[in-house]
């Protein structure tokens, strides 16, 4: 049994090495540490600050075990990462650096993975907890939802478990209730204990009593837990087809996750790599353990080991994130920064403002005059926030656009996905560069390079210089006739729908979606296209040349604004953080380990300046004054602009 009977078979001419002989594909070297780790027999729990190349060193150690056989085919690697860009940045890396074996990588989320378990092998779950045709529905429950049912329960429960009922978190509920419950094959007994008690009554109410199941992705997980442990044939074929597994960004891992993890994989014949940094856990609110790396040594009995290069930031930013990262981990070893550096520029500095008003328009002119002496482009300044950056957007973005620069908000979301999810996704990719060569005859000479490599992945054509010729041939002729098309159809009067539908025809439907489901498990080609349209529609309504409007919804030389959050994993020249206030961070009395750790999260995206604003009175007395004292014992200077 087979659980990826879908992909081709090992192409032939891919070839192994020794692993004596082998080197690292496309960089220099490795430090010594990841050597060890990069060859490490066994599970490995490898810890890493920010800039030390986490993506960098999973994506070497897959090409490691793929070009010499470690891996040996038809076995497959599997790559959990917790955000779907991430998920989609960590497969185009190995598949540039070995495209001979890019097909047995296998990079998906969590939830993508553990979702397309239960949908694939749903008719195989223990008989009471089995949905009909009619399916699930997902639905994410507020806080006030869960008090309400827990009062519920609290009440009419069995007796003598009030008291325990009544002291549930709320807001943890999900995640260290029902996320670490495992769920029995007969769900008719009533469980001893208040907290099962508790789960127990959770499922009963929205999945085994309701005609249509509702879940999140806390009880899918469960599901998938159980649905392995209740059929060994699958679990077997699971390790088969997947004898190396890698998880990236484990400080981040759920009880219900690691569980999880423990149930398919934590058997002899498996080895399990987990990369992370306890400093970047930012994900408490969403049920991220309080130590997931050592619980990660403890149950699978992994080796650790620890990177402290950082390729990523100058030495004055590194020092910078030390002095942070000492304030979350006091025995934290300093980087190494493999940077190169720049001079002058201030690496770290605070700038206050009297209003937000003036505070874009002194950005808006800084980096303007910025990128005019320096010949950096506009997509090196990265902007970002706590929350609320859709508040701040309207008079950046218009201030900005007075100087010729654009303004992306990541955080934008088109029908269900992320503009920053969205534009990443080869599809979509695919489809601008099309609808980009079709709009602008010359000059695109890069585009066309990288279109025409996704249109040969998309068909299968990588390896025969012949089809791939033939694909250059369809390319341009394809593109030649959406010219035509597209100077018949003006911007003002034009369908967004018809542009995309048109775009699409570049490739047969069947094989999109095939080559949809084979990128990611929880994409679906319609859902893409309805994201895509409505980008498109709402950069339409500029009315300029299809040239620029193609230009605009790629927003590839723009500036970014995103929330500190969507920023993790990211990289920039220059990061503004932008309201270090109360306003921005009032969460800091409620968590300031969570908070601190956000904080660090934004100073550590920079490769050679972060600035700091404010704009509202008392910023350095109010409840964030321990960030502001950080940032003095690191010798930042303040300077306020009238």
């Amino acid at each position: 049994m087979n659980l990826d009977d879908e992909y081709p078979e090992e192409l032939a001419g891919a070839r192994t090495v020794a692993p004596g002989l082998w080197r690292p594909t496309d960089i220099e070297d490795l430090e010594p540490t990841a050597w060890e780790a990069l060859r490490h027999t066994g599970n490995a729990a490898v810890t890493a600050g920010p800039g030390a190349g986490k993506t960098e060193f999973l994506a070497q150690r897959a090409a490691y075990l793929l070009q010499t056989g470690v891996c040996r085919a038809p076995g497959r690697i599997l790559a959990i990462s917790y955000k779907r860009d991430s998920a989609i940045n960590l497969a185009r890396r190995v598949a540039a650096r070995v495209p001979d074996h890019a097909h047995r990588f296998v990079s998906l989320t969590f939830d993508a993975f553990t979702k397309g378990l239960v949908d694939r092998f749903a008719q195989a779950l223990p008989s009471p907890w089995r949905f009909d045709h009619a399916g699930y529905d997902i639905q994410f429950w507020y806080e006030r939802a869960v008090r309400d049912f827990l009062t519920e329960i609290a009440r009419n429960g069995p007796a003598g478990m009030e008291r325990k009922l009544y002291s549930i978190n709320a807001g943890r509920f999900l995640a260290d209730t029902v996320g670490i419950w495992k769920l029995p094959l007969n769900p008719e007994e009533v469980p001893a204990s208040a907290e099962e008690y508790a789960a127990w009554s959770w499922w009963q109410e929205q999945y085994l009593g309701s005609r249509v199941p509702t879940v999140d992705f806390t009880m899918l997980n469960r599901i998938a837990d159980l649905l392995v442990r209740s059929n060994p044939r699958i679990a077997r074929a699971l390790r088969a087809t997947y004898p190396f597994v890698f998880v990236d960004e484990f400080q981040d891992t759920t009880s219900a996750q690691i569980t999880f993890l423990q149930t398919v994989f934590g058997h002899p014949g498996v080895d399990t790599t987990a990369v992370g940094d306890s400093k970047q856990r930012i994900m408490r609110f969403a049920g991220a353990l309080e130590d997931a790396m050592g619980r990660y040594e403890k149950d699978f009995s992994a080796k650790r080991f620890h990177l402290t290069w950082n390729f990523r930031s100058s030495a004055e930013l590194v020092s910078a994130q030390h002095h942070v990262a000492s304030k979350l981990d006091p025995a934290i070893t300093q980087g190494v920064s493999k940077a190169k550096s720049e001079t002058g520029h201030v690496p770290l500095e605070i700038w206050t403002y009297p209003n937000e008003a003036r505070q874009s328009e002194h950005i808006a002119e800084w980096i303007a005059t910025d990128i005019s002496s320096s010949g950096r482009s506009t997509s090196d300044f990265a902007l970002v926030a706590r929350q609320k950056v859709a508040d701040i957007e309207p008079t950046l973005a218009i201030a900005l656009s007075r100087r010729g620069i654009s303004l992306r908000n990541d955080d934008t979301t088109y029908g269900k996905l992320r503009l920053t999810e969205l534009l990443k996704n080869d599809v979509i990719q695919l489809l601008i560069g099309v609808l980009q060569l079709a709009a602008e005859k010359f000059g695109l000479a890069s585009t066309w390079v990288e279109t025409q490599a996704l249109l040969n992945r998309i068909n299968g054509n990588e390896h025969s210089v012949r089809e791939e010729r033939t694909s250059a041939d369809h390319l341009s002729a394809f593109t030649s006739d959406l010219r035509q098309w597209l100077r018949t159809n003006p911007v003002s009067t034009t369908d967004p729908v018809s542009v995309i539908q048109r775009a699409t025809l570049i490739v047969e439907a069947k094989q999109l979606k095939a080559f949809v489901r084979s990128q990611h498990a929880g994409d679906d080609l319609a859902l893409l296209l309805e994201a895509l349209t409505e980008r498109l529609r709402a950069v339409m309504k500029a009315e300029r040349s299809w040239s620029q409007i193609f230009s605009d919804v790629a927003a590839q030389d723009a500036a970014t604004l995103m929330t500190i959050h969507r920023s993790k994993g990211l990289e920039y020249h220059t990061v503004i953080m932008l309201g270090l206030d109360d306003q921005q961070w009032w969460s800091y009395k409620k968590d300031s380990q969570e908070a601190t750790s956000t904080f660090f999260v934004g100073l550590s995206r920079a490769a050679h300046r972060v600035i700091f604003t404010a704009t509202t009175p008392g910023h350095r007395t109010g409840g964030i004054r321990a960030l502001y004292e950080l940032l003095d014992s690191a010798g930042v200077k303040e300077t306020h602009w009238n």
